[in-house]
């Protein structure tokens, strides 16, 4: 019995990259997506010498693109971005946040996009958490409430610019 075809989309929002980096991004994305993908770099105003760009995608076949995508931006240390990937068709998907200040965090997502913590690391979490205090700190770092914190001044800027790029695969 063959293996059914999974419909993929994704999005990727860079906030902030500085200019010496645009290129090995642009690089790096071609590798991921093995096709020439022309990103549209837009000066943002919140960070000093960096660049924002919006991409959007949509694939037919299971080649999940996010997790290389945000482990190569990661990499760089110096970039803001959010990438996120689900399958088309509904069910869970994944997100990940980086920032230089606090690094990489990864989640599951609901279909609408809402922050989803499974039974076994809320049981983790409660383990580990002695007290009402570290269990709050503990629940908020697996919702990644200080990566929303963060990057909401530059989402609004990205949401304003809306230069965003769509690609099928």
């Amino acid at each position: 019995m063959g293996m059914s075809s999974i419909s993929l989309s994704g999005d990727l929002r860079i906030y902030s990259a500085p200019k010496a980096l645009l290129r090995h991004v642009q690089w790096s994305l071609n590798e991921i997506f093995q096709e020439k993908v022309s990103l549209e770099w837009v000066v943002q105003p919140l960070a000093a010498g960096t660049y924002m760009c919006e991409l959007h995608w949509r694939s037919s076949g299971n080649k999940e693109r996010a997790s290389k995508i945000a482990a190569t931006l990661k990499s760089w240390h110096f970039i803001r971005f959010e990438v996120r990937e689900f399958p088309t068709d509904g069910g869970e998907g994944v997100l990940y946040r980086c920032t230089p200040a606090l690094g990489m965090h990864q989640a599951v997502t609901a279909s609408t996009g809402d922050i989803m913590i499974h039974e076994n690391r809320i049981l983790t979490i409660i383990s580990q958490s002695h007290g009402y205090e570290v269990l709050r700190e503990n629940l908020k770092n697996a919702l990644g409430i200080s990566w929303d914190e963060e990057l909401e001044c530059y989402r609004r800027g990205i949401e304003e610019d809306h230069s965003a790029l769509w690609i099928s695969i």
